[in-house]
């Protein structure tokens, strides 16, 4: 039977922050006892649930998956604001992030938003999706893809990715529609650009509304074209994972004018500028707040450089592995190779999770690859059987594949020390050099940057 979860009655769970206190955001959805999250789920879900996340040996992560980038001038700005009191979504420092994004992405709308999902929400109340409206998302994506739909209303309609590549292309895509599909969203995953040209063609022909996710692409390009530039309109997150943070945040674009007027509506509440408190369609409030407007909108003007590193890293990585390629398969390397983060894929499950134990006990933290969409029990325990639907591609990758620490901080010698841990692995009898960092690094080289 299907049990009833109140997860609001939680007590507080021992999911911990990198600093060893516990997370605030991240509880379980068992109130008794988090052992028994995984009880009455069917064995398709619970055959391919992940390993419960190891642990750093030493109590703290020496290296991190990922790490906050800002600026200085970053910082100015949050300082000015707060010394000015422009610290809410109506302060100044939201439009000034609005004239960055759009300068960035040469569109005339860009709207800064509280996160990637409320900026999903916004497009796809836009898009006017709504009950019985079919929505053709990836499945190895963050769950915040299909929730925004469904909150919208609609019915998420999961892909398979296309072999070897980290996205669903047109045939996946095509494989998936019915007469209900009414928009795509597309996700530039990892930072790996889709087939963008082929998809953005494939809705044109069919008539359907495409979003671009370029929550982790920010700064990618296919055909020397951003990301987020072929679609109707495109979203992002700002979290302090992503290549430029607002701390939470994220944005979404336009690249038709007429949409300016109806996303701003959207993004607030469906406020109308002549009858301040009369509201003519339901929506959400997905506005900014001004501190993290600050700090963002002096990084726009960084992204083509922090990309450029990223390239470097994917390089150091690539070659530090090249001698266990007959285990380890990097991820594939997109048109700049410039990847939000590194990936690797290993042969089974169980070589795959011995290996993050192995970076574990070397302090060292990995991320699997997304739990697909289309087996996660949320979906189950609301009465859908996505779970029955058969992805091949996408339920392999997230049995074996994994992604290594990827951020602005990061030197070749950084690199180097992973990959020579991982090596290991594969070879006792490599010598490991010594580690060249110890746990808290990273604030020293932040702080260097911010000089």
């Amino acid at each position: 039977s299907v049990r009833v979860w109140w997860p609001w009655l939680c007590a507080m769970p021992e999911t911990m922050q990198a600093g060893g206190t516990p997370h605030l955001y991240i509880g379980s959805s068992d109130m008794a006892d988090q052992k028994n999250v995984l009880e009455g789920l069917p064995v398709r879900i619970t055959d391919s649930c992940p390993m419960v996340e190891p642990k750093p040996t030493g109590g703290v992560w020496t290296y991190r998956v990922a790490e906050p980038f800002y600026t200085k001038q970053g910082m100015e700005n949050v300082q000015d604001a707060l010394a000015e009191g422009m610290i809410s979504s109506a302060a100044g420092w939201a439009g000034k992030l609005s004239e960055a994004l759009m300068k960035y992405y040469q569109v005339p709308v860009a709207f800064p938003t509280c996160n990637g999902m409320t900026a999903l929400m916004v497009a796809l109340c836009a898009a006017r999706i709504g009950p019985g409206d079919q929505v053709l998302v990836p499945s190895v994506t963050m769950v915040a893809v299909s929730n925004a739909v469904i909150f919208c209303g609609g019915v998420p309609v999961f892909c398979d990715n296309e072999k070897g590549g980290l996205n669903p292309g047109v045939a996946e895509y095509k494989a998936k529609a019915t007469p209900k599909t009414k928009c795509l969203i597309t996700c530039h995953t990892y930072g790996v650009g889709a087939d963008i040209v082929g998809i953005a063609e494939l809705c044109k022909t069919n008539g359907w509304i495409l979003i671009e996710d370029i929550c982790e692409a920010i700064g990618t390009k296919v055909g020397g074209q951003l990301v987020g530039t072929f679609g109707d309109m495109a979203c992002a997150s700002m979290y302090a994972n992503k290549l430029i943070t607002a701390g939470d945040g994220g944005f979404i674009i336009a690249r038709d004018a007429r949409l300016h007027d109806r996303l701003k509506s959207l993004l607030n509440h469906g406020f109308d500028p002549k009858y301040h408190f009369m509201h003519f369609e339901h929506a959400p409030n997905a506005k900014i707040n001004g501190l993290g407007a600050a700090l963002a909108a002096a990084s726009v003007a960084e992204i083509d450089n922090l990309t450029a590193h990223r390239t470097k890293v994917a390089g150091w990585y690539r070659q530090g592995l090249a001698a266990v390629a007959d285990k380890v398969t990097c991820m594939p390397p997109g048109e700049h190779d410039a990847p939000w983060v590194f990936g690797i894929e290993l042969p089974d499950r169980k070589m795959r999770d011995a290996l993050r134990e192995h970076f574990a006990a070397h302090d060292i933290e990995t991320r699997n690859y997304f739990f697909p969409l289309h087996l996660q029990p949320s979906s189950y325990l609301c009465g859908s059987r996505s779970y029955d639907i058969v992805l091949p591609v996408a339920e392999d990758q997230a049995r074996t594949s994994f992604y290594l620490p990827t951020h602005a901080y990061l030197e070749q010698s950084d690199v180097e020390y992973i990959c020579a841990v991982g090596r290991k692995f594969f070879n006792p009898d490599e010598a490991v050099p010594a580690c060249p960092r110890v746990a808290g690094w990273t604030k020293d080289a932040r702080a260097s940057t911010l000089k």
